[in-house]
């Protein structure tokens, strides 16, 4: 929702700048363009970042920690054991909220093990639009790692599965990203 209200003022902002440029007034263009900026940015830094943890019966599995400040442009999560060791570090690629959804999957040091991305750049835009009005409008989510595909998080004809059919990775992070993607995706 903060994303959203952001996006609003930002939008907003870059008419007033436009119209004022256009009216001939530049520094009240400037300063309106500042303000949108820092109001979207302050809104966005309002949001207190996630943590869950998922539980195996009564014991604690993983842990998915935001570690980026503010989610917008872009977040990156953190899939933590109960002792404390981080597993990988997923980020939401900059442009997901305008076209297709990608989460690229890194270890700790920072190098990319491998990607999730949807379908197709028009399926994405008609699941923004519709998917939540039919389970059709969904696009599945297939997972790559090393160059080969390890998993699918399937939305459009099963309800909500993550098939895993690699073993690369720890199967933690596949499901920490599952979540991500069912629980968090707009």
């Amino acid at each position: 929702m903060a994303s959203l209200v952001a996006a609003i003022v930002i939008l907003s902002g870059v008419a007033a700048t436009f119209f004022l440029l256009v009216e001939s007034h530049p520094l009240t263009a400037m300063i309106a363009l500042v303000l949108s900026i820092f109001f979207a940015l302050l809104i966005v830094m309002l949001v207190p970042p996630v943590g869950v943890t998922l539980f195996n019966s009564e014991t604690p599995a993983i842990t998915i920690s935001q570690r980026s400040r503010a989610s917008f442009p872009s977040a990156t999560y953190a899939v933590v054991t109960p002792d404390g060791h981080t597993l990988a570090l997923l980020r939401k690629s900059l442009f997901s909220r305008l076209g297709r959804n990608r989460w690229m999957i890194f270890d700790t040091t920072m190098r990319e093990l491998g990607f999730a991305q949807e379908d197709s750049l028009l399926g994405a835009i008609v699941r923004k639009l519709f998917g939540k009005f039919s389970r059709r409008y969904e696009t599945n989510v297939p997972v790559r790692i090393a160059g080969s595909d390890v998993a699918e998080i399937r939305r459009r004809n099963e309800a909500d599965v993550l098939q895993i059919d690699g073993d690369p990775i720890d199967d933690r992070v596949l499901i920490a990203l599952a979540t991500l993607v069912l629980g968090a995706e707009p």
